[in-house]
């Protein structure tokens, strides 16, 4: 019941912190996603020298590419709302000679004054806040002018899943879509740049496959809550999934979702 993707912002209440980074070590070696790393690094057009801000940067696995980016003068924080994740963070940078740091802290209500970084980014943060614009305003107030701010994250309203049993795949797709705090967040992030008064906006579009185990960590644990919540009936969802387990091992298998990378510059 715990190990629930959807509950990425209360991972220290949940007493299964190994889960969460088990899942975050997964997606981030997932092939789709590492090709769309050097794209939102790119966006924010790092040099040596630069101050960088990584919000919600889980266990600093971004931090130290970013890092070697803005090396040997540049600096790099790292924030996230998990002590959990950030003592994994602290313990996988042990030892390097990188000026990075890390802390725990609330997207929504950054401790930093107003034009402190050269630079911020967001990757798979902003869907897990129930108020992402006010943790975006936050990105856009502590970036200097002239700087710039990236932003990757994913649509759950595109989810597909390759099944026969359309009905109860409609059901499965909706309701984790609507379990994560923001969901749609991927196609709101141009217009939010744009209402924030952000310039040179540029957006892509990221298909992401995922494979049937990867599935099973992201939706796992929320279908077992919704059928303890009664929205779906246990044989129901024990045959879903014998469909999608064959499908997987004679090689049918297909499930995925669009991501956005957005960015801009501060004025």
């Amino acid at each position: 019941m715990s190990e629930d993707a959807t509950l990425f912002t209360e991972v220290d209440r949940t007493g299964a912190p190994d889960f969460f980074i088990r899942f975050l070590d997964q997606a981030n070696a997932n092939p789709d996603i590492q090709k769309s790393k050097p794209v939102i690094l790119d966006a924010l057009h790092l040099r040596p020298g630069l101050r960088v801000l990584d919000l919600g940067c889980g266990t600093g696995a971004d931090v130290i590419d970013i890092a070697q980016r803005v090396a040997p003068s540049g600096t790099v924080t790292g924030v996230d709302a998990s002590e959990a994740m950030i003592a994994e963070a602290r313990r996988r940078c042990a030892g390097s000679s990188l000026s990075v740091t890390f802390e725990a802290g609330d997207a929504t209500q950054l401790r930093f004054a107003a034009n402190t970084f050269d630079a911020c980014r967001t990757e798979r943060m902003l869907m897990h806040i129930a108020q992402p614009d006010r943790a975006f305003g936050e990105m856009v107030r502590v970036t200097k002018p002239g700087g710039r701010v990236a932003v990757f994250d994913i649509d759950w309203g595109t989810f597909v899943i390759d099944h026969p049993d359309h009905a109860t795949t409609r059901r499965v797709v909706a309701s984790f879509s609507d379990s994560i705090r923001s969901g749609w967040i991927g196609r709101q992030l141009r217009r939010m740049f744009i209402d924030a008064g952000m310039t040179e906006v540029s957006f892509t579009c990221r298909q992401t496959l995922i494979d049937f185990e990867f599935l099973q960590l992201i939706i796992g644990g929320h279908l077992t809550r919704a059928q303890h919540a009664g929205m779906l009936h246990p044989d129901e969802v024990r045959k879903w999934w014998d469909y999608l387990r064959d499908f997987d091992a004679d090689g049918r298998f297909l499930a995925g979702f669009t991501a956005f990378v957005v960015s801009g510059e501060k004025i």
